[in-house]
């Protein structure tokens, strides 16, 4: 199948060749990547039909069960008219596993999403050259996140000058999914006035990669393996260092400790904290405590304080360090 284009790729998921029954989405920008892997999903199971039913896999559901893939796409459902299989590429998860599936197609479609892929990508080889599928590339550039603020703000009645504009995509980072997010949260704040001023922005949006360093080291502490890698890969998107990422991880465990040590209720100990938690975040964090405790905690640091300092030294393994580093930590949870 042709090698599509990242300007042809929206063309492509507003209407999908019919022909096609695998597609590999892929690019730097992890959000775009989801958000664009989902939107293929449903239109395989609208395909389908109804009640389609969509299995979502893994490199923990390959670690369990390596011929998981293969039985998943050979293997109609039980409950549902159809399926589509949806895939997020790790380790192992790669060419050689992919290249005999795509050499006997079968109906149930698959969608695989992955990272940024160098041209000469194994991977990003083999859908590019399969007659029966497809390689779509997603950078974001000021046109999509321009689109995304029109889109959402014009949804609820908003208009926005061209000044305010621009000191919101200012605010907002690289990812679009993070950026959607944001940009709805700005709406609701400023439904029902008709316009978002520079106020209303300076108010409600966040930083996107403070946000993003949040989502990340929260992930890690729940044990959430994928969606730390996942966070991970938005914050180097948005041009934000592994060093950095493994740096806020360090003083997120080093509170953790800190709260899991403290001589009373855990609850008091975390009023200690300066700056103060969010309230939002306030449950998570003590349930954080709870499940890895202080012992746990302990040795945990020393683990993140050597990947940062690797990191550092060696910064063109910085990749390798941190999978590595986050792998080990939630699978101690």
């Amino acid at each position: 199948m042709v090698a599509y284009k990242a300007h042809t790729v929206q063309r492509f998921l507003d209407a999908p060749d019919p022909a096609c029954r695998a597609a590999l989405v892929y690019g730097p920008d992890a959000g775009l990547v989801s958000e664009r892997a989902a939107a293929l999903t449903q239109s395989f199971a609208k395909r389908a039909g109804v009640d389609t039913e969509v299995v979502r896999l893994d490199d923990r559901d390959f670690a369990e069960d390596p011929a998981r893939l293969d039985v998943e796409l050979r293997t109609q459902s039980m409950f549902s008219p159809g399926k589509v299989v949806r895939v997020t590429a790790g380790s192992r998860l790669d060419a050689a596993a992919l290249k005999a599936l795509l050499a006997e197609p079968t109906d149930i479609p698959l969608v695989v999403e992955a990272g940024n892929l160098r041209p000469d990508s194994g991977l990003r080889k083999l859908f590019e050259k399969s007659p029966d599928a497809a390689a779509l590339p997603c950078y974001a550039d000021e046109r999509d996140l321009a689109a995304v603020i029109d889109a959402e703000l014009a949804k609820n009645g908003l208009e926005i000058d061209r000044e305010t504009k621009a000191y919101l995509m200012g605010r907002l980072g690289a990812d679009q999914a993070l950026s959607r997010g944001e940009v709805a949260k700005l709406a609701l704040y400023a439904q029902d006035t008709g316009r978002v001023t520079h106020e209303d922005v300076s108010a409600i949006v966040g930083d996107a990669s403070e946000i993003a360093l949040e989502n990340f080291v929260y992930a890690v502490s729940a044990g959430d393996a994928a969606g730390a890698l996942r966070e991970l890969g938005r914050l180097a998107a948005a041009g934000t260092d592994r060093t950095v990422a493994l740096s806020a991880l360090a003083r997120h465990y080093g509170k953790l400790h800190l709260v899991a040590t403290y001589g009373g209720p855990l609850e008091d100990g975390a009023k200690t904290l300066r700056p103060p938690l969010h309230y939002k975040r306030r449950d998570v964090f003590l349930n954080h405590c709870r499940k890895w405790g202080a012992h746990r905690l302990a040795a945990a640091l020393p683990l993140i304080q050597e990947a940062v300092r690797r990191t550092r030294r060696t910064p063109d393994l910085d990749g390798a360090f941190s999978e590595r580093l986050l792998l080990a930590l939630t699978s101690k949870v």
